[in-house]
């Protein structure tokens, strides 16, 4: 004979077994997303790149005062205070170091299907830590209550590597003649 408090308790029973089910469904269905897009959707990672000004980057990294990461020599030498008011400041160099790391899950992605990018990802992570590291020091002098502008070097070689690092993705994509490339070429 089934009395109130059975009741209550299958009732309390069968939710908490629908719940234990929708959160293992949860999690069986994220990790199987996981499985098949390792490095994000397609959208997801061109949504994940932050808004820089490109052609600021791109007179920054052509200075002749970069020279490892030059491929065109202009005259113009440009000012350390310019460089950090034309990125935004921490900000801006902050952004920069984040879509470090979506350039390079951007070109894991194209590893799935055109395996000799493992190089350029390969190559592409290391410049990702070599920009961290630049930023690294660039916070320690903005923390050491000095400008960060004492730091110059730092900036404008974080900023020549990035800026070759977004080239060497447009060229991947360029060479593997992949679909995206026009999106990408809009959101670098």
């Amino acid at each position: 004979m089934m009395t109130i408090r059975n009741l209550d308790f299958f009732g309390f029973l069968l939710v908490f077994l629908v719940a234990i089910i929708g959160i293992g469904t949860h999690y069986y269905l994220r990790d199987r997303r996981r499985e098949l897009y390792p490095y994000g959707k397609w959208d997801e990672l061109l949504k994940r790149l932050a808004p820089l000004d490109h052609q600021n980057l791109e007179r920054i990294a052509l200075d002749p005062a970069v020279a490892p990461y030059q491929e065109i020599q202009l005259v113009e030498a440009t000012n350390p205070q310019e460089i950090w008011r034309v990125l935004g400041g921490m900000r801006g160099i902050e952004l920069m170091e984040k879509n470090c790391s979506v350039l390079v899950d951007l070109v894991f992605y194209v590893q799935q299907w055109y395996p000799e990018a493992l190089l350029v990802a390969e190559q592409l992570r290391l410049n990702a830590r070599e920009v961290e590291w630049h930023i690294g020091r660039l916070k320690a002098t903005a923390k050491s209550g000095r400008p960060p502008v004492a730091a110059a070097e730092y900036l404008q070689q974080a900023v020549a590597i990035y800026y070759h690092m977004t080239r060497e993705v447009l060229a991947l994509y360029e060479q593997a003649n992949l679909p995206g490339l026009a999106d990408l070429q809009r959101a670098l």
